[in-house]
């Protein structure tokens, strides 16, 4: 297991997949290969940083104020030199970001209430940046009922979990993704589980990004050793980012109930990747 580990983790690494190696190396340590995987976190971090600043910048230029700032803290948390002063004056943008995006979200009757991508178009435009990711031509949308009354009870129960977590699987359902992302963030901070790191790691999949998928994934295993589902979705994930991972995932999936429907896509997954080495 642990030579698995440690191999995957240097594949993932080539690809760019810090976050995810990163998980990998901290699992070998425990498997028994602590001195190897060690060696190459303190490799990783420091190009991790590196890359953590770069795109920090990246989305300073673009007026993501809280994602500049989330990156600089996590490059300065794996030892990158960071300047104070600009740093004090991101993490303000960033508050006042945050205000905005509150007042949006709990004042729908009077802010609008913008989705999906229209919200961020909205948020971005602020900034006088001309480029927005995910653009949608759509015009703004009215909440359905349903969905609208479960908005309603997380709003009266802001500290219960089971109310937020249910309004960010109900945005999911209806395609609110970045509201969906944003909510599920609100249920994490109140208690973290497999199913709200399970369904996170959904919406990123859906967004495309894949090491926040497979690291919100990876956690749900964590708290949930028996999450087939999970299983499942990583070995999806991974079937372009690591085939040897793929396999492990998928088969692991099969293994905890071959009886069930996941379990079945999940040899139908398999079969194809064996298909494809044999060729």
């Amino acid at each position: 297991m642990k030579d698995f580990l440690i191999k995957t983790a240097i594949r993932l690494r080539k690809r760019g997949y810090y976050r995810l190696s990163f998980w990998f190396l901290e699992r070998a340590k425990r498997f028994g290969a602590r001195e190897r995987a060690e060696e190459l976190l303190r490799e990783e971090k420091q190009e991790y940083a590196r890359y953590l600043l770069e795109k920090a910048r990246e989305y300073e230029k673009k007026g993501d104020f809280t994602e500049a700032l989330i990156l600089i803290e996590r490059a300065e948390e794996l030892g990158a030199r960071v300047d104070k002063d600009e740093v004090e004056a991101l993490r303000e943008k960033s508050r006042k970001q945050k205000e905005f995006e509150t007042k949006l979200l709990l004042n729908p009757a009077s802010m609008g209430f913008q989705f999906a991508s229209n919200y961020r178009k909205w948020l971005f435009s602020l900034t006088g940046t001309p480029h927005f990711s995910h653009e949608d031509d759509s015009s703004r949308k009215i909440l359905p009922p349903e969905l609208l009354k479960v908005w309603k009870e997380a709003y009266e129960k802001p500290q219960d979990y089971e109310a937020q977590y249910k309004l960010a699987l109900n945005f999911s359902i209806y395609g609110y993704t970045w509201e969906a992302i944003s909510q599920a963030q609100k249920a994490e901070s109140l208690k973290k589980t497999s199913e709200v790191e399970f369904l996170m790691g959904m919406l990123y999949m859906e967004l495309g990004e894949k090491e926040k998928a497979g690291e919100k994934l990876t956690c749900a295993l964590e708290l949930d050793p028996q999450n087939q589902a999970a299983y499942y979705f990583l070995g999806k994930l991974f079937l372009d980012m690591d085939e040897e991972a793929a396999l492990f995932y998928l088969r692991r999936c099969i293994e905890i109930d071959p009886t069930t429907d996941i379990a079945e896509s999940a040899l139908d997954l398999l079969g194809g990747i064996k298909k494809e080495v044999e060729v």
